[in-house]
């Protein structure tokens, strides 16, 4: 049995408690000062000048819109904080259409929709509101596998890595599609926190990715991740080991002609470390990343994959920060993929060179160039060279 709640049920619901504050459940000047509000837009420009699939070029556009209410200053509830967001997104396709690669050459290339990323109510705990319990449509990556240096890089296997962004059948809860999950924070040490997760195991309706739906079923299964984090100010500022592995079983790869052979537990781990290099008392522009993660060649396309980043920050003012970063990623195409199919190649990798701008207090500009060895891991595709240019524009972030 499966309960699935459309987004539109989804808007009705928050829009009938926003009603009611507004008809006076809440004193209105309270409501006010307990509202924040946040909107931007970004666009992709980009173009395949060789290689890949075929030349071409695509424009791709991401609204995303954010709100949050503070409880606690509103109804006295302690440390409870509700949130939603959403976005809208139009002009996907760019690496299905023109590259071929594996990864998505733009981090916000995805069918054309407006959904809900994220809706649900995050509480803070603790003699100091060091733990935190977060319950709702969540996004995984806001909490794990991220990094503040690989967050530079358009190319989206510098977000969540290859082998964990390509598991489930309808991928983790990720950009653009998310799942009902609960999250929990746990500070265990001055510099050590510990992050546990539940996610459905089949984010949104795999037969149509415009739609936002909220479906429970009991075949599903779940996303179970743990994340252990060291955080500290010193040269090595983030060090994350990762543990992920769903309960519902998933078929192993075979040939297409050919049945899957069995299933298993579809599982990986991954390990990160964010640096920055220079003495602590000095501005250190230099920062780095770097990742590997691991998930079962039986049931995935990649079983290895490798993240490395640089980072520069030019010196310049505040708020009008520039950053050159160039990143690079290798993933290698597991067995059981090459030996069902033709034409694979063992590995595929991404080269991405950017300069992220600050222009004013609304814009951002992004240059950008991508080299794809092996697109697709396909033998018959040349290296493509991408080049583009992204511009995110942010509205006044502002209480009501």
């Amino acid at each position: 049995m499966a309960l699935a709640i459309p987004t539109t049920q989804l808007s009705a619901i928050a829009a009938a408690v926003c009603m009611a504050c507004a008809a006076g459940a809440v004193d209105a000047d309270d409501l006010a000062s307990s509202m924040h509000f946040e909107a931007g837009y970004t666009g992709d420009f980009f173009a395949n000048r060789r290689g890949g699939l075929e030349r071409g070029e695509r424009h791709l556009g991401n609204l995303d819109v954010a709100a949050t209410l503070d409880a606690e200053r509103l109804w006295g509830l302690s440390g409870l904080t509700l949130f939603v967001s959403g976005q809208s997104n139009n002009g996907g396709g760019l690496s299905d259409r023109f590259i071929g690669d594996s990864f998505a050459v733009s981090n916000i290339d995805a069918p054309k929709a407006s959904r809900l990323l994220e809706a649900g109510a995050d509480w803070s705990f603790g003699e100091s509101s060091e733990h935190s319990l977060r319950v709702g449509l969540l996004d995984l990556n806001a909490d794990f596998d991220s990094s503040e240096p690989r967050a530079l890089y358009i190319n989206s296997i510098f977000g969540v890595g290859q082998d964990l962004g390509q598991s489930g059948e309808n991928g983790p809860s990720i950009f653009p599609t998310t799942s009902l999950g609960v999250r929990l924070n746990l500070a265990i040490g001055a510099q050590w926190h510990w992050l546990n997760a539940a996610f459905d195991g089949v984010p949104g309706n795999p037969d149509d990715p415009t739609a936002t739906t909220v479906r429970l079923n009991h075949d599903d299964g779940l996303l179970l991740i743990s994340e252990l984090q060291h955080l500290t100010d010193g040269p090595v500022q983030k060090l994350a080991l990762g543990l992920w592995g769903y309960t519902r079983k998933a078929d192993y790869l075979a040939a297409a002609e050919s049945p899957p052979a069995g299933s298993t537990h579809n599982h990986g781990w991954y390990v990160s470390a964010d640096s920055r290099l220079g003495a602590p008392d000095d501005p250190q522009p230099w920062s780095t990343s770097f990742r590997v993660g691991h998930a079962q060649q039986i049931v995935n396309c990649h079983d290895w994959s490798f993240v490395a980043a640089l980072n520069y920050d030019l010196p310049r003012p505040e708020g009008r920060e520039q950053t050159l970063g160039i990143g690079a990623a290798w993933v290698r195409t597991s067995s059981a993929l090459r030996s069902s199919a033709e034409d694979i190649d063992d590995y595929e990798t991404a080269v991405e060179l950017t300069w992220r701008a600050t222009l004013t207090d609304w814009l951002t500009v992004q240059p950008d160039v991508q080299y794809i060895v092996n697109p697709g891991s396909q033998r018959s595709l040349r290296n493509a060279l991408v080049v583009g240019l992204r511009f995110e524009v942010a509205a006044p972030t502002f209480s009501w």
